[in-house]
C-alpha cells in the first residue's frame, strides 16, 4: 500500500504574556513602605511573581540611598520636629522626598530580570515617557550617559547588589557643587531618568536585586513640596539653593493631573512583556513586612549607623 506524504502546516507560534501582580496600595508609614518592598522581593523565593506596587505615605518623609550617611545630609532633630519621617531604603541613589509625588516599585523574579538592568531601565524611563505624552505632559528620555553627573558602581554584597550612584564614596571627584547634585534625586538626572521639556528631572530609579528577584523603587514628580520641606532636604546651603532652581513637577504648569490618572496611564504603557492585573500581598509577605518593620526600618541600626 502506497503511503501518502502530506507536507505539514506550520503551527503558529504563540507568545505566551507573563501575567503579573499590580498592587495599588494606600498610605503607609516610612518603615512600613520600605518593609513592604522588601517582603516582595524576598518572597520571589518561593512565591516568583512579577509585581507593580503604587503606594502612598502618611507623612511627608525623605528616604534615602544605601550608602548615604543621613546624619551628614541633614538635620536630624529639626525634620522630627518638624514631622518628616526619615528612612534608608535598599536601592542606592540620592534623597528623595515623599508625600508630593507617585512612589512605585516594580520587582521581578530573577527569571524575568535577566532582561538586564541596563535595558530595564532603558524600558521603563521609555514606558514613563510615553505616560506622561499621553497626559500631555512634555517630557523626554534622558538618554546621554556622558552627561550624567555620576557613573553607577556596582559593589558586590555576598549574594546581593546594590546599584548606587554615591561619588563621595565611589568616585574621585570631591567637587562640592557635584556631590550635592549627586545626594539629592531630583537635581540628578541619571541615563534613562524622565525629563521635562525645561530639562528638570521628572521621574528616577534606583535598584536591588538578590539571587531571586530584582527591585526597582522609583519615584515621581506629581506636585512640589512646599519650600519649607524643600530646606530641610539638606543643611547645604549649595544644595538647597540647587534644588529651587532644578526641582520640577508634573503640576507645576497648570496642570492638575491626579494620581489615578497617571497609574493609569503607566499600567497601559509599561513595556516589559508582562500584564499586570489587580491583586493583593499574600499572608506570607504581610507577615515578613511587619517583622522587617520592628527589626530593620525602623530601628536606628538601620537608619543612622
Amino acid at each position: 500500500m502506497r503511503r501518502t506524504h502530506h507536507s505539514r502546516v506550520p503551527r503558529p507560534i504563540i507568545i505566551m504574556e507573563t501575567i503579573g501582580r499590580l498592587l495599588n496600595m494606600g498610605k503607609n508609614n516610612a518603615a512600613m513602605n520600605m518593609a513592604i518592598d522588601e517582603a516582595i522581593l524576598l518572597a520571589q523565593k518561593e512565591q516568583p511573581n512579577p509585581t507593580l506596587r503604587f503606594y502612598r505615605w502618611t507623612q511627608p518623609a525623605f528616604s534615602f540611598g544605601y550608602f548615604q550617611n543621613i546624619a551628614e545630609e541633614i538635620d536630624i532633630d529639626t525634620c522630627r520636629a518638624d514631622g518628616i519621617e526619615l528612612v534608608k531604603r535598599m536601592t542606592g541613589g540620592g534623597t528623595v522626598v515623599h508625600g508630593w509625588e507617585l512612589t512605585y516599585t516594580l520587582i521581578l523574579p530573577r527569571s524575568d530580570g535577566e532582561i538586564g538592568v541596563a535595558n530595564a531601565y532603558q524600558r521603563i524611563g521609555q514606558s514613563l515617557t510615553q505616560a506622561f505624552q499621553k497626559l500631555g505632559v512634555p517630557a523626554r528620555c534622558y538618554a546621554d550617559s556622558a552627561g550624567c553627573a555620576y557613573k553607577p558602581h556596582l559593589p558586590g554584597l555576598g549574594t546581593e547588589t546594590v546599584i548606587s550612584s554615591k561619588i563621595e564614596t565611589y568616585g574621585a571627584v570631591r567637587n562640592r557643587t557635584y556631590r550635592a547634585e549627586a545626594n539629592i534625586c531630583l537635581t540628578n538626572p541619571a541615563e534613562h531618568d524622565v525629563m521635562s521639556d525645561n530639562n528638570k528631572k521628572l521621574a528616577g530609579v534606583s535598584v536591588r536585586r538578590n539571587r531571586h528577584g530584582i527591585m526597582f523603587q522609583g519615584y515621581i514628580s506629581l506636585d512640589m513640596p512646599p519650600p519649607e520641606i524643600l530646606t530641610r532636604v539638606s543643611k547645604d546651603p549649595v544644595t538647597q539653593q540647587m534644588l529651587r532652581e532644578k526641582s520640577t513637577a508634573i503640576n507645576t504648569d497648570g496642570r492638575s493631573i491626579t494620581r489615578t490618572a497617571l497609574i493609569q496611564a503607566i499600567s497601559e504603557t509599561l513595556d516589559l512583556g508582562i500584564a499586570f492585573k489587580s491583586g493583593k500581598m499574600s499572608s506570607m509577605e504581610q507577615t515578613q513586612a511587619e517583622t522587617l518593620v520592628k527589626t530593620k526600618y525602623a530601628t536606628r541600626a538601620w537608619n543612622f549607623e
